[in-house]
């Protein structure tokens, strides 16, 4: 299968999973959940489908819980829509790198305050400089003597 089919199928399948999970799951465990990505192998045997949410780790922990139970209808949803001959295996994996990229965000951010602290506390402790102009001598007018 050549790379602009399965790119299309792959956003097929992320669109059909996020439009299954938004609206015909009714579980209670349920959050915002986020299909960031799919991968589709080139046999169109296995699917993962990468997520995200935002929240604590129970959070994740329980979406992943109800993500694991779905999967099976995700699988038979996603196969009404693909008009393949083979619907691949749907598994649900949970996507490190937009948790990364948060936790980047933030340790950059107290870098800058840390630093903006720093600049402030060491300017609070250099000496004041004299005036550069007080320390010359008035200038005399040479039309004056």
């Amino acid at each position: 299968m050549n790379e602009r089919r399965i790119r299309r199928l792959q956003e097929l399948i992320k669109e059909r999973a996020a439009d299954v999970l938004a609206r015909e799951i009714s579980d209670p465990r349920l959050g915002l959940i986020t299909i960031t990505k799919v991968q589709l192998d080139r046999e169109m045997q296995t699917c993962k489908i990468f997520w995200s949410i935002l929240g604590s780790a129970t959070e994740r922990r329980t979406n992943e819980r109800m993500l694991t139970h779905a999967a099976r209808y995700i699988q038979k949803e996603i196969g009404k829509v693909l008009k393949t001959r083979r619907v691949p295996h749907v598994t649900f994996l949970f996507d490190e790198s937009i948790e990364g990229a948060m936790r980047i965000n933030k340790l950059l951010g107290e870098l800058r305050t840390e630093r903006e602290i720093r600049e402030a506390e060491s300017e609070d402790l250099e000496p004041d400089s004299p005036d550069p102009e007080a320390d010359e001598p008035p200038e005399q007018d040479d039309v004056a003597r």
